[in-house]
């Protein structure tokens, strides 16, 4: 069997695994679209190779000041949190008391215990933790916004960064984005009309520019974004793509659930037409497909709960 790539294949493949075509499966095609896209959303929700740890960088600008919230991409699920915006992390001063404390008591590890500067650093976190604390935030998977509960007065200016801990999923299918872009051969930088970068890529993703693939390298603003490498050749109002992590469609569990969910949808068909006698005797039985497939389902979920699930702070936040 070929290597599935495309989400045609993956139905076809669960179809057959049902036992298509030797037999006909009762399912029509949009109601297994259906259960595809409930099987994929269940796996972005629960396992962990359904999602990726990121830490997302995103540029204040004067109009995300006056709404006091930032967007979040689509493909971002997960936020979990923000870094502090001070400087508290940062030694770069030579009069900061973490850089005096390696000057003159950490000079030689070889002689000079680091117990006392452990205990320091940590006494330091907790000052930092008490008068500083962490950005409190609030987020919404359904309004791609992340507010963050800050004086947007006083806390940061146009042009800071703001750096927010979260998880995306790991699409596997190709993802038009909105609008076109003109590109220009030996320039990283690159305009686009009627876009909205900010809210559909993420930094480092790989964009696909009328047939050339580049990975992003930064975001400056919705209709504005930075490449690692300059295209090949200039284009101009060229369509643009994501494409997906065909990948995906290998893991095992989301062969199963698929597989699973459809037979669900193929027992609650035929369930309809219970005692209806067909030509030849034959007795239609969806009941017993419909529980078949609810115990398979019932079994995938609990062996994702208990072993490739994630941790449950993720939910938390």
């Amino acid at each position: 069997m070929a290597v599935i790539t495309t989400r045609t294949q993956f139905k076809i493949y669960c179809l057959r695994k049902l036992g298509f075509p030797v037999l006909d499966i009762n399912v029509d095609s949009d109601q297994v679209e259906d259960r595809l896209d409930d099987a994929l959303n269940f796996f972005y929700d629960y396992h962990y190779d359904g999602t990726e740890k990121l830490f997302m960088k995103h540029q204040i600008t004067q109009d995300d000041i006056d709404r006091r919230w930032i967007y979040a991409p689509d493909a971002v699920i997960f936020v979990t949190g923000v870094l502090p915006f001070d400087d508290s992390n940062s030694s770069i001063n030579m009069f900061d008391l973490r850089y005096q404390l390696r000057l003159h008591d950490l000079y030689d590890f070889t002689s000079v215990s680091y117990v006392s500067y452990e205990i320091t650093m940590q006494h330091i976190q907790t000052l930092n933790l008490l008068f500083s604390g962490t950005p409190q935030f609030r987020f919404n998977r359904v309004q791609n916004k992340v507010f963050l509960d800050i004086d947007w007065t006083r806390d940061v200016e146009v042009g800071d960064y703001v750096i927010i801990e979260c998880y995306r999923r790991m699409n596997p299918e190709t993802v038009n984005l909105t609008g076109t872009a003109n590109l220009v051969s030996s320039n990283t930088t690159v305009e686009g009309t009627g876009t909205k970068f900010d809210q559909e890529i993420v930094e480092n993703d790989f964009v696909v520019f009328g047939g050339q693939t580049l990975q992003v390298s930064k975001i400056n603003s919705p209709t504005n974004i930075t490449l690692t490498s300059a295209p090949n050749t200039s284009s101009a109002a060229v369509t643009m793509s994501i494409t997906g992590l065909t990948d995906v469609w290998q893991n095992r569990f989301l062969k199963a659930y698929a597989t699973a969910k459809i037979k669900m949808q193929w027992g609650s068909n035929l369930k309809k037409f219970a005692g209806i006698q067909m030509p030849g005797g034959v007795t239609l039985n969806g009941q017993q497909i419909y529980d078949e497939a609810m115990e398979e389902i019932k079994s995938l979920e609990e062996q994702m709960y208990n072993s490739t699930s994630m941790p449950s702070q993720i939910f938390i936040g």
